[in-house]
């Protein structure tokens, strides 16, 4: 969160080590200012006797001053335990942590104050009133940290450690307040962040306690404040310099991206102008807007990131247990070297992949980089296990991959051909079309009803209602459709002759199972696709499952395999496997493909890799996004599955609208597509919804016509209610 007026949260190494003095003391510079200061104690435990908030208000008796204590509890113990000892009922504690903060964002909205003090209780690590850690739960507002050390014995580690918490939790210190204490902890410190943060110290308070404010007398008290007056200044000034630096290097950024960026997916002709992100967390992206800047306190929005950060968040952004990981085996191994060798992480992270995605088919992991790169690797895997070694007196010509149209699996040459042509691949030179591509059928609701789109060349009607009461049912293995099987079946088997008869070759079947991702989010009916993967088995065509996209319950199940309960020859995995944090691919492979490449020197061997192959931050990573998935608010252990709480009658509705072509939600995945007449993805037709969603604080994207919006797998009930209640305003709306 970025403020107007500098706003702070003061929080220490541990309990009595004089948070409240040095927060008194900035008060008084606040003072000296002329500046209107509000100080809050958001939680107060051993009131009234101890009471944060009285001693700031009575050593800065001025009216510019105003203090605020959210919760005040009698017992002198942690928030968590003496909220129980209040109280014997512990739904009388439940979301006060929610109710805190709602409070506190209200004043730092609407207060007058010109500086804001929030003081913490206890250590960085202390629990709230849920027992919860106090920087998970103020993380939300991620204000800067003055952050008071520990002078005592001791106090070197204790500050160390504290400090590395809060920033491996995302926050940034502005400085660091301790006593001279007697043991020197001061110099140490100054030593050790001279870099990246000043420490100020500060006279010891009395010669043996140096932090109890309760035990000193008054006189000692203004002649320690008299004592330290030029040291709080200096504070102050750093203070509000940190804060107006802050505001003003926004529009340096602003400005050197203008000049320097090179943004994807982007025609920069058309004037960008680039949003800066300050920050995520959870579900939200923090966007800064320096418009406020005049009549609102609060230069920061949250906007719901309904795009998943382009597919690539689930569990959420910013997860504590990620970041750990990550800190962890960058600490540990930094980068080695993967080709021939092995380190904990990659060989957990295997063992991980052969009991989810893999379980059941795979026996190889094949590691990379991102989905596109994966997407070669398999293409060069099928084809070595379709017709084995290249002979260079008769080299197979020809050789085309089979796929269906409007598919997407990236951006590099080799993937770009594997696809059909489309308007974004005419002004490539190498694009190179080497693939046959079938058309399909795809499922939608309209009406309440749910129906089967086919195309022109099914040589059939083009709209066939299914028998279903919902999407769950296509999947069923006992579903019954005479007529769509051999409507299916007959195109199959017509598409088949024609390759059969024609001077091409076709080395394997690459799909998108169940759900086309960029190519305009087509939901196919899987029977057609299980149709098709049938025939390529029996002709020994290798099959690849592009499940960049679908991959780790992104559709519910735990893949598209399992929801389609096929197996493949190879599959492609990446976004959602490391929780979205940082690239990592991998392809898994049967063990008849990984022999098509055994021999007895290295040119039959896969000659691909990169040199951050399987690096370790990534394995580590993404093995404890699995781990955290399962734990995940919507994850049903029974079934193995996510069950997002989506308002199905509200859905409904979205299908009987006018405007509405088509709609369908499948897992976390909700898609609609807007009625109009260029239905493709230069179609601009979604881009007034897109920006009315957007200025609702909702993240959404479109696919030409078709608009997506993502449910978190931990996202609340409540806030999907409110985003499809938004949403579906918007659209009426339109209709009137």
């Amino acid at each position: 969160m970025l403020t107007k007026f500098p706003a702070y949260y003061v929080m220490a190494a541990n309990t009595d080590v004089g948070k409240t003095i040095f927060s008194c003391g900035i008060t008084m510079s606040a003072v000296k200012n002329a500046l209107r200061l509000l100080y809050i104690k958001p939680i107060q435990t051993g009131f009234p006797l101890d009471s944060d908030s009285s001693f700031i208000k009575i050593n800065n008796p001025s009216d510019l001053v105003s203090t605020k204590t959210i919760f005040s509890l009698s017992n002198p113990v942690s928030p968590h335990r003496a909220i129980i000892e209040k109280s014997n009922d512990p739904s009388e504690q439940f979301l006060l942590d929610e109710k805190m903060l709602n409070i506190l964002e209200e004043e730092l909205i609407n207060n007058e104050a010109q500086f804001i003090l929030i003081e913490g209780a206890g250590g960085v690590a202390s629990p709230t009133i849920q027992g919860q850690l106090q920087c998970d739960v103020y993380r939300k507002l991620r204000l800067p940290i003055i952050f008071v050390a520990d002078s005592r014995l001791g106090g070197i580690s204790c500050t160390i450690s504290s400090i590395a918490l809060l920033e491996t939790k995302g926050y940034e210190i502005a400085c660091v307040l301790l006593f001279e204490g007697k043991d020197e902890n001061a110099l140490f410190l100054k030593r050790q962040y001279k870099n990246k943060f000043p420490v100020f110290s500060f006279k010891n308070l009395t010669e043996n306690k140096e932090t109890k404010s309760e035990k000193v007398g008054k006189k000692e008290l203004e002649n320690w404040f008299k004592m330290n007056d030029e040291i709080f200044s200096n504070v102050f000034q750093h203070l509000t310099s940190y804060h107006v630096t802050k505001i003003e290097v926004i529009e340096d950024y602003i400005e050197t991206a203008k000049e320097n960026i090179w943004w994807p997916f982007t025609q920069h002709g058309l004037n960008i102008e680039p949003k800066v992100i300050d920050s995520a967390y959870k579900d939200n992206i923090t966007y800064v807007n320096l418009n406020k800047l005049r009549d609102q306190n609060i230069l920061t929005h949250n906007n719901y990131d309904a795009n998943a950060s382009w597919w690539t968040q689930g569990i959420g952004h910013a997860s504590s247990r990620l970041a750990h990981a990550a800190a962890m085996a960058a600490a540990r191994y930094g980068h080695v070297m993967f080709p021939g060798n092995i380190h904990e992480p990659a060989v957990k992270l295997t063992q991980k992949l052969m009991n989810t995605v893999g379980k059941g088919w795979a026996k190889r992991v094949f590691f990379s980089d991102n989905g596109s790169t994966a997407v070669e690797v398999a293409i060069k895997i099928a084809f070595r296990k379709k017709f084995g070694l290249p002979n260079q007196n008769e080299k197979i010509k020809n050789i085309l991959v089979l796929g269906l149209k409007d598919t997407y699996h990236g951006d590099t040459h080799a993937t770009m051909n594997a696809t059909n042509p489309n308007s974004f691949k005419f002004n490539d030179y190498w694009y190179e079309p080497k693939g046959y591509w079938l058309s399909y059928p795809s499922v939608f609701m309209k009406n309440k009803k749910y129906y089967v789109s086919l195309p022109d060349d099914f040589n059939d009607e083009n709209l066939i209602q299914l028998d279903i009461n919902n999407i769950n049912e296509i999947f069923d293995k006992n579903r019954e459709n005479k007529l769509l099987k051999e409507i299916y079946q007959k195109y199959i088997d017509s598409q088949m002759y024609v390759l059969e008869d024609s001077s091409f070759t076709v080395g394997t079947l690459l799909i998108e199972p169940i759900l086309q991702g960029a190519g305009g989010m087509k939901l196919i009916d899987p029977l057609f696709q299980k149709l098709l993967i049938q025939e390529c088995k029996k002709r020994k065509i290798p099959v690849i499952f592009d499940e960049v996209f679908t991959g780790f319950w992104r559709l519910g199940k735990m893949s598209a395999a399992h929801l389609m309960d096929e197996k493949p020859d190879i599959a492609c995995y990446a976004k959602l496997l490391t929780g979205g944090l940082l690239p990592l691919s991998v392809t898994l492979t049967t063990e008849e493909c990984y022999e098509s490449f055994l021999g007895d020197n290295l040119s039959t061997a896969l000659l691909h890799g990169h040199s951050y192959t399987a690096h370790p931050i990534g394995c580590l990573v993404a093995t404890e996004a699995i781990e955290e998935t399962f734990n995940s608010l919507h994850f049903c252990n029974d079934n193995n599955c996510l069950e997002i709480p989506w308002n199905y009658e509200l859905i409904e509705q979205f299908s009987e609208l006018p405007n509405i072509d088509k709609v369908f939600v499948l897992g976390t995945v909700l898609v609609f597509e807007l009625q109009d007449q260029h239905s493709d993805y230069t179609s601009t037709r979604s881009k007034t919804l897109i920006e009315k969603l957007k200025e609702n604080n909702i993240d959404a994207r479109c696919l030409g016509n078709v608009v997506y919006l993502f449910s978190g797998f931990n996202t609340k009930k409540e806030i999907l209610q409110d985003i499809l209640s938004k949403t579906y305003f918007y659209l009426k709306t339109e209709c009137n």
